[in-house]
């Protein structure tokens, strides 16, 4: 009769254990499941953040050409008769992030490079459109340069980023709309 009881008992405490190790074998691989679907969201987010911002500065380096262009047609008279709010970029997604918390989804280097172009951007666009015949040439040719210099060096690297994002999002099955 012993040996049903410790029979018993034994069998009692091979199920507790058991069951121990399962749950914490089930909840840890849950969690790191859990960890790894927020590190995708994560990063999906900010793919489509940076994607986001990709476009609105490509479109306004387009802008600011265009403003050049029409400048420099006739520099001297364009100098007194263009007018700053005829002349304005399209930074919501900008100014948006600087408001919240999708500006830390941008690298640093990238959030530097484009807070410093468009400060000079601001700058340079008050100076040409200033109505000085003197500084304002001066400044559509600096906004010309400036832009190219950002379409050659800084936005290649900016879309390939992107671009590894994307295969590397792709690669863990996420889908792109």
């Amino acid at each position: 009769m012993n040996s049903i009881n410790i029979e018993f008992w034994l069998g009692q405490v091979f199920t507790l254990v058991a069951t121990i190790v399962g749950v914490y074998l089930a909840a840890n691989s849950g969690f790191e499941k859990a960890i790894e679907f927020e590190s995708l969201q994560s990063k999906r987010s900010a793919y489509f953040v940076n994607r986001a911002l990709y476009n609105e500065l490509s479109a306004n380096l387009e802008e600011i050409d265009a403003w050049v262009e029409e400048f420099n047609k006739d520099p001297m008279h364009n100098a007194m008769d263009m007018r700053a709010e005829s002349y304005q970029l399209d930074t919501f997604l900008w100014e948006t992030m600087q408001e919240g918390s999708s500006i830390f989804e941008v690298p640093y280097q990238q959030v530097k490079v484009i807070s410093g172009f468009y400060g000079s951007v601001e700058h340079l666009r008050g100076v040409m459109l200033s109505g000085n015949p003197f500084e304002a040439p001066k400044a559509a040719k600096s906004l010309a340069s400036l832009t190219s210099g950002l379409k050659n060096d800084f936005m290649p690297t900016f879309k390939n980023l992107l671009e590894v994002n994307e295969a590397h999002l792709a690669k863990r099955g996420i889908q792109f709309d």
